[in-house]
């Protein structure tokens, strides 16, 4: 999941409304890559734990203004992550809306959104990336303490995104310091998700056991966290069950 400049999410909604205190698992690689999705929901399932998926071509800006007031306990995101214009830049979430100059003025104008482009060396097909400025400002209702978890790259590169989250009502944001590789943040999220759900570990010590058994990104090094440092002691609120 090797990032260059901004990078990319996709999301697609269930057909059904999703239940208070669900999960949530927003899947941008589902398409090509289906084995973390499909085993998070199976491990879910076992556990009578309901999973409404949102993956490809239908994450839209209004889906995240709007994933909020969903009531999920835990909201999974794995999809691009990168940073906005250089290494001191925060973190933004790509959506799989095409970029157009007609639209999101307000948020535009803001820095909330910007234009994102996974290949600086290939610039085509750009889409809107949502910031921390958007998660601050603009998304509807708050996370009324739901854990985050980001599966992806340079989440905790800085406290921005993550901070945004948490001001908007997550009780606690999880993601990597820097650059991951797909396969190494899928065995590790999964590692996670039974550390939390099935163990019932508190998030500081869930964090341990996984960087315990997978450890650092071979290729970049990049270390799982979490944010606010007083978490640590907290674990997963109830989940509903399907």
């Amino acid at each position: 999941m090797g990032i260059i400049g901004l990078l990319y999410l996709s999301l697609s909604r269930t057909e059904h409304s999703p239940a208070r205190g669900g999960v949530a698992i927003v899947d941008s690689f589902y398409s090509s890559e289906p084995g973390f999705t499909d085993e998070a929901v199976m491990f879910l399932g076992s556990k009578g734990v309901r999973v409404d998926v949102y993956k490809d071509e239908s994450v839209t800006v209004e889906l995240y203004r709007e994933l909020p007031t969903y009531g999920y306990s835990l909201i999974v995101l794995r999809v691009h992550a990168g940073l906005g214009e250089d290494s001191t830049s925060p973190t933004f979430l790509f959506t799989n809306e095409p970029y157009v100059n007609n639209k999101y003025w307000v948020e535009r104008a803001s820095k909330q959104i910007l234009q994102g482009i996974i290949d600086l060396n290939n610039p085509v097909n750009p889409v809107f990336s949502v910031g921390p400025l958007f998660i601050d400002r603009s998304i509807k209702g708050n996370f009324n303490n739901s854990t985050i978890i980001l599966s992806s790259c340079f989440g905790l590169h800085n406290d921005w995104l993550a901070d945004a989250f948490v001001k908007r009502g997550a009780k606690a944001f999880i993601s990597w310091d820097e650059k991951v590789l797909l396969e190494h943040t899928d065995v590790a999220s999964l590692a996670l998700l039974r550390a939390l759900v099935s163990e019932k570990l508190t998030i500081n010590d869930a964090v341990a056991e996984v960087m315990n058994e997978v450890g650092p990104d071979e290729a970049y090094g990049s270390k799982l966290e979490y944010y606010p440092t007083d978490a640590g002691d907290l674990q997963l609120n109830p989940i509903c069950s399907g």
